[in-house]
């Protein structure tokens, strides 16, 4: 009989050829993205109001706003993880590409961040990546192997071993300096978050198939013999490398822009997940040439659309008042420039240029009549100016940068040395 004439419901072995089971995952991932990119524009509507309180700000957790994103984005990870049980984890993982797109939607009209051209070129990329990511892999067979039939088929294969080890020894060797250039290169702390969160996507496509084989036909796979200690472990694992995972991409997020943040994970993250699909679950193989040149051209346009839309949007929308006053003073402490002994770098152009707003600052106040004033008086008032219309000595953000700067500068002056 012909594959064409072949019921849509016919299993050949435990590979299930029935393309309704995977349109649902493929739904079900996009409808799940999108609410995690919801849940976090709701957690940043929250820090933006609370930044702006000022001295009655409260910590974040006693936050009801904060804890309601909180729950959207564990059922939106929640909804990712059924996916993969549903769609093969090479076509789930791009699709996080949806989460930009709706990330940039929400900036635009509920954080009233601006909207550039550039954004629907972004857009448009996005749509057109996963459209083709979909079509290439979208009715592809989805698995349901037994816990036995997982570990000889999948887990001891020698490509699997190798796969798992080389991906060890990566994990570990990054790990090792992260602290000597993640500061400097985002992708470090991004490609260490996404070797770690790959074993959560590698481990919910076997654990989700496990769990529909209990569920749905009635073959429970959690409580039957000594493999049934597989599954477990499998979920323990899931969930360890999940929150690993996320405190490296908080690191990442501490170090550098989202605009730098946001594009290199996606494609971190993405690269190390189809190519850990692939060896370990082989799910390219047996498809077309054309379907897998398909499927590239695919991610790489969403990858284009997700640089596009993220590129210096974090630059135009500051999170309180104060806030780029306080990145400016963080940036010169954060090069060795302002060492004894480096006098080039970015951190002693930042001094240059507040030492000459100084400057021009102090000759507007003297012809004004503010020249009897005490000279670090006169220095303080003319570095107001540049730090915001919040009050001097105000318990915020730019206020205490505002107390703090003249020190700040003395200091740099004494680092620097003569010349």
């Amino acid at each position: 009989m012909s594959n064409s004439t072949m019921p849509s419901t016919t299993p050949v072995g435990y590979i299930v050829l029935y393309d309704d089971i995977t349109w649902f995952g493929i739904s079900l991932a996009i409808v799940s993205n999108a609410f995690i990119s919801t849940s976090l524009n709701v957690q940043k509507w929250a820090h933006n109001k609370n930044e702006a309180l000022g001295e009655h700000r409260k910590p974040y957790t006693k936050l009801p706003v904060w804890w309601f994103g909180t729950a959207m984005n564990a059922i939106g990870e929640l909804g990712n993880l059924v996916a993969y049980g549903y769609a093969e984890s090479t076509v789930v993982a791009p699709i996080g590409a949806v989460g930009v797109l709706c990330s940039a939607l929400i900036a635009t009209f509920a954080l009233r961040e601006p909207f550039r051209k550039t954004d629907i070129v972004g857009i448009l990329c996005i749509i057109a990546g996963v459209v083709l990511i979909v079509w290439a892999k979208g009715t592809e067979a989805v698995i349901e192997p037994t816990v036995e039939e997982a570990i000889q088929d999948y887990f001891i294969k020698p490509q699997s071993i190798i796969y798992t080890v080389l991906s060890l020894g990566a994990t570990a060797a990054i790990y090792k300096y992260r602290h000597v250039y993640g500061e400097k290169y985002a992708i470090v702390y991004t490609m260490l978050c996404s070797l770690i969160a790959q074993w959560t996507v590698l481990g919910c496509k076997t654990f989700m198939a496990f769990v529909r084989l209990s569920v749905e036909k009635g073959n429970n796979q959690f409580c039957c013999g000594v493999t049934a200690v597989v599954p477990w472990v499998m979920f323990l694992v899931i969930v360890v490398c999940a929150v690993w995972s996320l405190h490296y991409l908080q690191m990442a997020m501490r170090y550098h822009n989202n605009n730098k943040v946001i594009p290199t994970y996606y494609a971190t993250f993405t690269l190390c997940c189809i190519v850990g699909a692939a060896v370990v679950y082989r799910e390219f193989e047996g498809a077309s040439a054309a379907s897998i040149l398909t499927f590239f051209l695919g991610c790489f346009v969403a990858g284009v659309g997700v640089f596009t839309v993220s590129k210096d949007r974090e630059k135009e929308a500051p999170t309180f008042p104060g806030a780029t006053d306080l990145r400016m003073i963080e940036d010169m402490f954060d090069d060795d420039s302002t060492r004894p002994g480096g006098k080039h770098g970015r951190g002693s152009r930042r001094f240059v240029e507040l030492e000459e707003l100084n400057v021009r600052n102090s000759s507007v106040c003297a012809s004004e009549g503010g020249a009897d004033d005490s000279p670090r008086q006169s220095e303080h008032d003319s570095i107001a100016p540049a730090l915001g219309d919040s009050e001097i000595h105000a318990e915020s953000p730019a206020s205490r940068v505002q107390g703090g700067l003249l020190d700040v500068q003395e200091g740099v002056k004494d680092l620097q040395g003569p010349g």
